[in-house]
């Protein structure tokens, strides 16, 4: 455990783990100086993640992932193999996102444009593009592409005027 704490913090400068002895991050993974990884998350290999992000605690970030700057994902959230996500998005707690519309291996991974928000406990199918500035409500369950400035809710994610 100590070896852990020692070893993220010469390999990632100027990046804050709130408990390096209950987090892993495997090979090949670049942290942007400034960024925060809370406790019990998984940074699986081939990850980059940019500068003043915050990675909450009990995160799952797959493999292939790529994430801009100024990116905030709170607790609890599983971001699958290959997701995109642009700079300032803002991810709630327990927002799941998947990659494999028919379970065959063949991986569409959705993409979120720069300024996305993502209400927590919402769910983002395969395949699916979040446009810039759009804001998913809370527990919504995305099917569909997101036009850039839209605001969609509800299950499955419809159109909303406020």
């Amino acid at each position: 455990m100590f070896f852990n704490k020692i070893k993220y913090k010469f390999r990632f400068k100027n990046v804050k783990f709130y408990n390096a002895s209950f987090t892993e991050i495997q090979k090949d993974v670049s942290i942007g100086e400034g960024s925060r990884i809370g406790s019990f998350t998984l940074i699986q290999q081939n990850v980059t993640i940019g500068k003043n992000c915050t990675i909450g605690s009990f995160c799952n970030i797959c493999s292939g992932v790529k994430i801009g700057d100024n990116v905030s994902i709170q607790t609890g959230c599983h971001i699958t193999r290959g997701v995109q996500i642009e700079s300032n998005c803002f991810f709630g707690p327990g927002i799941i996102t998947m990659n494999d519309k028919y379970m065959n291996g063949v991986l569409t991974p959705p993409v979120f444009g720069k300024n996305s928000k993502i209400g927590g406990g919402s769910s983002i199918l395969p395949g699916v593009v979040i446009g810039d500035n759009a804001v998913v409500g809370s527990s919504s369950v995305v099917v569909k592409s997101v036009n850039d400035s839209e605001r969609v809710f509800g299950n499955p994610a419809k159109p909303i005027k406020i």
